[in-house]
C-alpha cells in the first residue's frame, strides 16, 4: 500500500501504466514509479537546506549498492519502497548502474544553477527520464530487444522536457531558471530577464522552440516503440500524456512562466487506457 501511494502521488503517469502491465511485472514497475516519486519529492523538502538533499540522496544510494553487495539480497532497510525496488532489482536483473544514475542526476534538481548548456540538459534527461523507461522495459522482459536504447533516449527527452516544462512556473516562483542559458538566448531572452518579467513575445518564441523539440523527439521515440513487442509498449505509456500536457501548456490566454499547467484526472486515465488498449500512443 505504501509503494502504491507514494507512486500514485509523485509518478501518477508511470502509475497507471503499471496498473495495466501483466502481474509478473506490475509490481517491479510500481517500486520503479515509487522510486522515483521519492526521489522527485527529497528538492521540495529541502528548499533551504540543499545538503540535506544530498544526506537523503545518499541514503539511497547506500541502500542500493549495500543490497547489490555480497550477502545483499536479504538486506531489508524497513522502507517500504526501498525494499520494493531491492526485490524488483533482484527478479528483473536491473542494472544497479542505471539506478545509481538516476540517482546523480537528481542530485542536479537540488541546484539553484539553469542547466550549463544543452549537453547538460540532455545528459540530465538521459539519467533520470530515459533510464527510468530503460528500467521500466526491462521489468517488462524487453531488456535484448534491437532498438530499445534509442526508444528510451527519445522518449526520455521528450518526457522530460514536457516535464521540466510543466515545472517552469515553480522553479521561477522560487527564483529558478532551469533551462540552459543557451537555449534562452536564442529567444531572446536571459535568465535575469525570465525572474524580473520578460516580454510576451520573447517567452512565446522560446515556448514555440521547447514545444517544437518536444514534438521532434516524441516522434522519433514512438517511432521506436512501435517496434518492441506490445507487451513490453506499456513500460512507455506515460508517452500518452505528452499530447494533452502541451495542449494544456499552450491553453490560450495562459501565463507559461507563472501559471502551472496540467491535465484533469479522468484525461489521463482515459490517454493512457487508450494508448494501452490500442496498442501505440
Amino acid at each position: 500500500d505504501s509503494v502504491m501511494a507514494s507512486a500514485r502521488a509523485g509518478e501518477p503517469d508511470r502509475y497507471l501504466a503499471a496498473l495495466l502491465a501483466r502481474p509478473a511485472a506490475r509490481d517491479g514497475l510500481l517500486a520503479l514509479a515509487a522510486f522515483s516519486a521519492e526521489l522527485g519529492r527529497i528538492p521540495h523538502l529541502v528548499t533551504r537546506e540543499p545538503m540535506m538533499g544530498e544526506v537523503r540522496l545518499q541514503w539511497w544510494r547506500d541502500a542500493i549498492e549495500r543490497g547489490a553487495g555480497p550477502g545483499g539480497a536479504d538486506v531489508r532497510t524497513g522502507h517500504p519502497v526501498a525494499d520494493a525496488l531491492h526485490e524488483a532489482r533482484i527478479r528483473h536483473e536491473l542494472p544497479v548502474s542505471l539506478l545509481l544514475g538516476i540517482i546523480d542526476a537528481r542530485a542536479s534538481e537540488l541546484a539553484a544553477e539553469p542547466f550549463a548548456d544543452e549537453d547538460s540538459l540532455t545528459a540530465y534527461f538521459a539519467g533520470s527520464e530515459a533510464a527510468l523507461f530503460n528500467l521500466a522495459a526491462r521489468v517488462t522482459g524487453a531488456r535484448l530487444q534491437p532498438g530499445l536504447e534509442h526508444a528510451c533516449n527519445s522518449a526520455g527527452h521528450a518526457y522530460g522536457l514536457t516535464r521540466l516544462l510543466l515545472g517552469i512556473p515553480r522553479a521561477v516562483a522560487a527564483g529558478r531558471m532551469p533551462l540552459p542559458p543557451g537555449r534562452l538566448a536564442r529567444a531572446g531572452l536571459t535568465s535575469r530577464q525570465i525572474l524580473s518579467g520578460p516580454g510576451a513575445g520573447e517567452v512565446a518564441a522560446l515556448m514555440r522552440d521547447l514545444h517544437a523539440d518536444v514534438r521532434q523527439t516524441l516522434e522519433a521515440a514512438l517511432q521506436h516503440v512501435a517496434k518492441l513487442p506490445r507487451i513490453s509498449r506499456v513500460a512507455f505509456l506515460p508517452l500518452a500524456l505528452v499530447g494533452p500536457y502541451l495542449r494544456a501548456l499552450g491553453r490560450p490566454g495562459r501565463h507559461a512562466l507563472q501559471e502551472v499547467a496540467d491535465v484533469a484526472p479522468l484525461q489521463r486515465v482515459w490517454s493512457i487506457a487508450r494508448a494501452h488498449w490500442l496498442g501505440r500512443m
